[in-house]
């Protein structure tokens, strides 16, 4: 026993410090303990005091020393035998393990620490496989090592486990990997992913995910709140369950954005302490399945929401409503499009939380150029604006309105594009074939509902539009003034459209001040009769009202400047549409509806104010017009008279003035022809006679062609004179038109020169008509002539003929009788005509040729000779493109003579014996011609200057067989009064009239009886000659 101050370092130490005290040292190697070394003595004391397992190795023989804890894991074949006992004895299954680091430790080589190490020992009769965590230190010993302390722990149970776990662990994986479901396991607060499965790595292309958090591995699901989920999952253990939740990822950093739907859990990893060391994450890729239930449901929900809407809206916004939610998106909408504007109008549309409208006018060219696709009637789809090239440009645009990606689906009715139902997103997204079918399906079945409950309701607004109109037919019918009218309208129509007030007004002269002269007010809603100014209601009242458009107003104070909102507001109107009266050019007077809060007025309220309105207004001015006639029925006969001497007055001043008018123009215009006309004639024939004098008579003949030249150049301006007074007399026959034609083309070509190429268009079996041959030969020259000059750097020149058949509504539009006519065209391919020359195109003397170059009446001879043959002339005409000219010309039954008649140089005949001709003419010369002509041809001549001289020749016995009298005589009997005192002595007489000029009053309407026939001065001799025979012939 060891006892005192010896034994101290070796109290307590429980059963091995008892041991070790009762321990005979003294026979031992190491002596009695209170010799042991300082350093042993230090290191028992420790061993023996602490609850860790501990053995000390002493001396070179490395003799055992331990502790109560250490004992524990020794069986019976070493406790408490191998107390003091060597090591390398007591330990020998295990030196071949662990017996050179011992022996390193104690020759003080190295200490050395194995962390569950396997260390087999005998215990309990067997070889246990026992785990141990243990070091094995040297012990210093003043200088030099003295033994080894070896602290160790048994971690059998811990391997044991750790192995049994890990097994789990892996038995785990191989489940976990060949689950048919996605799985990753996240470890710590960052998320370290740990394990990601086959499926994982299928959905989410994860495989190099292992070793990385979360957010690095899978950044494309930022901002749509995973990660903060998964953070409060791992702070708080609840678990987190999705269904059907809607993902948009990148498979790759590169890759399109994709949507799909996923069911999934979030799960805490919870570890043996009970701390939460990861989450734990399963699901599945519903997309496919989910699309289709999501589908069956928002189809079905929409024919519900379709069966309870009546508002065409109110459709198209439902859709947009149950398609943006289905497929969770930022915003939906329906909208119109107009392609011309390429503009798009969206009266209101579905936003997600968050998400601002975009409802209003929209250009598509504001946001790249994919307007020509929706024009072509194709879907577009963009997913990244930022990657599609049509948007590119304009990515900023469409992201500042949530439009990143989005779908835009036309809608078509006949064959062009009408309305839209578009899809926005935020973020970029990848839009798949069933999310398009399914747009499209929506789309389709939008259109159809929207189509049908517009017709609908277009049906009952018709209806009630109808009953309404009747029942305000009715009640008005009995007024018998206009404010009796408009005091029953304005009330009928305020209460049928439920506005504050409906008024009607007068304006003033000045076309600002009005007067409201009678209104009709709601209950609670003031009066607002009373004198007002126009342009105290701003500037959009005075153009639109003044511009004859309507004004529209559905919330004053928002759309008018304030100084202009605060008039309307002081006479209680916040709303309004006031439509104009527009009479003979002025603003005169004013209806109007009011509401007293702001409105959004409608398409039918603005019709229905404007059929009532002009209802109301024709009523009253039937209404004035009976009064009128009433009033003028009490005093006709004074009125007839007054007016009678009025228009006598007026035509009277009318005739004078456009005599002097045209007195004036052809004096300005006509005198340097007529001069240059008269020198010709007087030179040739001053020439001639000196000629003829000097005995030089070879020259005569030229100067007497030039002097018949220009007689028939002043006959021929006179002919145009005469044609455009439409006093001209006619000497119509039937023509076969395509015939004249024919015989014009030469002449035609070379007037018009080599530079136009001339085209004749004839017609088979062309009708005949009626019509004086020569004018038109004229008219058709002139037209040419026209269409050369309006070419000048050459061209094409077209004669068309037709047959043309006008019914009522074609004659009307040609200002003709309905019937059969014949066309005659003239087209050109020159400069063209605006429609302001157009206008007065046929005006006398109104030429656009320069100064000198035309006296402005060809056209004008072409339009009276057109009216006088009962025809019409027409102009289209382009700028730049060319003109056609079109005559118009009545059908004529009788067949036109056959070309050997009409071209046939009939014989000269003489006169039967003794046939007499008398011959009446107030110019000399005249008389004198004409008698050579008859002495020529065999005939006898009476001759008389004056129509009483004829008159008293043809009463008397005398024989006449042909009168020949100019139209103008000298002595109050014309030439017309003359033949018709003939016919009377003389009836069956035949009659040839010559005139220099022609008047209707004189002639009788431009035609003559049968029997009689005329010659126009100036006239070759020939042309009489053969007028005479025509006539005693026929």
């Amino acid at each position: 026993m060891l006892t005192g101050a010896t034994a101290d370092f070796l109290a307590g130490g429980g059963e091995m410090g008892r041991r070790i005290r009762d321990y005979d040292w003294a026979a031992h190697p190491l002596g009695i303990p209170s010799g042991w070394p300082q350093a042993l003595r230090t290191v028992v004391g420790l061993m023996l005091s602490t609850q860790h397992p501990a053995l000390i190795f002493w001396g070179p023989d490395l003799h055992c020393l331990y502790n109560d804890a250490f004992a524990l894991a020794l069986g019976p074949e070493k406790h408490p035998a191998m107390l003091g006992g060597e090591a390398r004895t007591f330990w020998a299954e295990v030196w071949p393990l662990v017996g050179k680091n011992i022996e390193d430790a104690a020759s003080g080589r190295q200490a050395t620490y194995s962390e569950n190490q396997k260390v087999p020992i005998y215990r309990h009769g067997r070889l246990d496989d026992v785990y141990w965590t243990y070091s094995y230190s040297p012990i210093d010993d003043d200088g030099r090592v003295g033994g080894v302390l070896v602290l160790c722990t048994e971690t059998t149970a811990q391997v044991l486990h750790e192995r049994r776990r890990d097994a789990e662990h892996a038995r785990q994986r191989r489940l976990f990997e060949q689950a048919p479901g996605f799985i990753i396991i996240m470890r710590g607060p960052d998320h370290v992913v740990e394990f990601v499965n086959d499926a994982h790595r299928i959905v989410f292309n994860s495989g190099d995910w292992v070793g990385r958090t979360i957010r690095e591995a899978f950044p494309s699901i930022e901002g749509q709140g995973y990660f903060e989920i998964l953070d409060r999952v791992h702070a708080t253990g609840e678990t987190y369950e999705a269904n059907a939740a809607r993902v948009s990822f990148r498979r790759s950093p590169h890759a399109p954005v994709e949507t799909r739907a996923l069911t999934f859990i979030y799960a805490p990893l919870y570890e043996e302490d009970g701390t939460i060391g990861g989450v734990f994450c399963e699901g599945f890729d519903v997309t496919v399945g989910r699309h289709s239930e999501l589908r069956h449901a928002a189809l079905s929900e929409l024919a519900d929401r379709f069966r309870d809407i009546e508002e065409p809206d109110a459709i198209a916004y439902a859709a947009a409503e149950i398609l943006g939610r289905t497929l969770e998106v930022s915003r939906a909408g329906y909208g119109t499009i107009d392609p011309v504007a390429e503009t798009i109008s969206i009266e209101r549309d579905w936003n997600a939380p968050g998400i601002g409208s975009i409802a209003g006018l929209l250009h598509f060219r504001d946001y790249g150029s994919y307007i020509e696709d929706l024009k072509a009637g194709e879907t577009v789809v963009v997913s990244d604006a930022d990657q599609d090239p049509r948007t590119a440009g304009t990515a900023a645009s469409l992201k500042a309105i949530s439009a990143q990606a989005f779908v835009n689906m036309p809608v078509t009715e006949q064959g062009g594009v009408v309305a839209l139902l578009f899809l926005n997103h935020a973020a970029p997204r990848r839009w798949s074939s069933d999310e398009l079918a399914l747009i499209r399906e929506f789309a389709e079945r939008t259109r159809i509902a929207v189509e049908r409950r517009r017709a609908e309701v277009e049906l009952r607004a018709n209806a009630e539009r109808l009953a309404f109109l009747d029942v305000l037919g009715r009640e008005t019918a009995r007024a018998t003034d206009a404010d009796a009218i408009m005091a029953i309208t304005t009330h009928l129509l305020g209460e049928h459209l439920g506005v504050s007030n409906c008024a009607y007004a007068d304006m003033d002269e000045d076309e600002d001040g009005f007067t409201i002269r009678g209104d009709w007010s709601a209950p609670g809603s003031p009066s607002i009769v009373g004198h007002y100014s126009l342009a105290d209601f701003g500037v959009l009242a005075v153009r639109n009202l003044g511009a004859g458009a309507p004004l529209i107003v559905n919330d004053n104070l928002a759309e008018l400047a304030p100084e202009e909102a605060a008039t309307f507001q002081g006479i209680g109107i916040a709303a309004t549409i006031c439509m104009p009266l527009i009479k003979d050019g002025r603003l005169t007077a004013l209806m109007a509806i009011h509401d007293r809060v702001p409105r959004k007025w409608s398409p039918r309220e603005l019709a229905m104010l404007r059929e009532v309105t002009e209802r109301s207004w024709a009523h009253i001015e039937r209404v004035r017009a009976e009064a009128e006639l009433r009033a003028l029925n009490e005093t006709l006969e004074q009125r007839v008279r007054e007016r009678t001497e009025q228009l006598l007055e007026a035509e009277d001043a009318l005739r004078q003035s456009h005599k002097m008018e045209a007195v004036g123009q052809l004096t300005g215009g006509l005198a340097h022809d007529f001069n240059n006309l008269l020198t010709g004639i007087g030179g040739s024939l001053e020439m001639m006679r000196m000629r003829i004098a000097q005995g030089r008579l070879t020259d005569v003949e030229r100067y007497s062609v030039a002097a018949q030249g220009a007689v028939q150049r002043a006959a021929a301006l006179t002919h145009r004179l005469l044609a455009f007074s439409r006093r001209q007399t006619l000497d119509p026959k039937a023509t076969n038109v395509d015939r004249l034609v024919g015989e014009m083309e030469e002449l035609i070509r070379r007037t018009v020169g080599p530079q136009i190429d001339v085209e004749v268009v004839g017609t088979r079996g062309l009708w005949s008509t009626l019509v004086d041959p020569n004018q038109l030969e004229n008219a058709l020259l002139n037209l040419c002539i026209n269409a050369r000059d309006a070419m000048p750097d050459g061209g094409r020149l077209t004669i068309a003929t037709a047959n043309c058949a006008l019914d009522e509504r074609s004659a009307r539009e040609q200002d003709l009788p309905a019937g059969d006519y014949v066309s005659l065209a003239v087209t050109d391919t020159g400069t063209g005509m605006a429609p302001e020359v157009i206008a007065k195109a046929f005006d006398p003397f109104f030429t656009t040729k320069p100064l000198g170059e035309g006296t402005g009446l060809g056209l004008s001879m072409i339009y009276g000779f057109a009216r006088q043959s009962g025809g019409q002339v027409r102009i289209q005409s382009d700028v730049g493109q060319g003109t056609t000219m079109c005559l118009y010309l009545p059908r004529h039954d009788a067949q036109a003579p056959a070309e050997s008649e009409e071209t046939a140089d009939p014989a000269p005949g003489l006169a039967a014996d003794g046939e007499v001709v008398l011959v009446i003419d107030d110019e000399p010369t005249v008389r004198m011609l004409v008698g050579e002509v008859l002495a020529d041809a065999g005939f006898s001549a009476i001759e008389a200057s004056d129509g009483p001289s004829g008159l008293r020749v043809l009463q008397s016995n005398a024989r006449i067989d042909l009168l020949i009298t100019d139209v103008g005589l000298p002595g109050g009997l014309n030439g017309r009064q003359v033949a018709d005192a003939a016919r009377a002595a003389r009836p069956g007489l035949k009659i040839l009239f010559i005139t220099g000029y022609a008047e209707n009053a004189v002639i009788g309407n431009g035609h003559l009886d049968p029997g009689m026939s005329i010659v126009t001065k100036p006239f070759q001799m020939d042309v009489l000659a053969r007028k005479i025979r025509e006539a005693i012939e026929g």
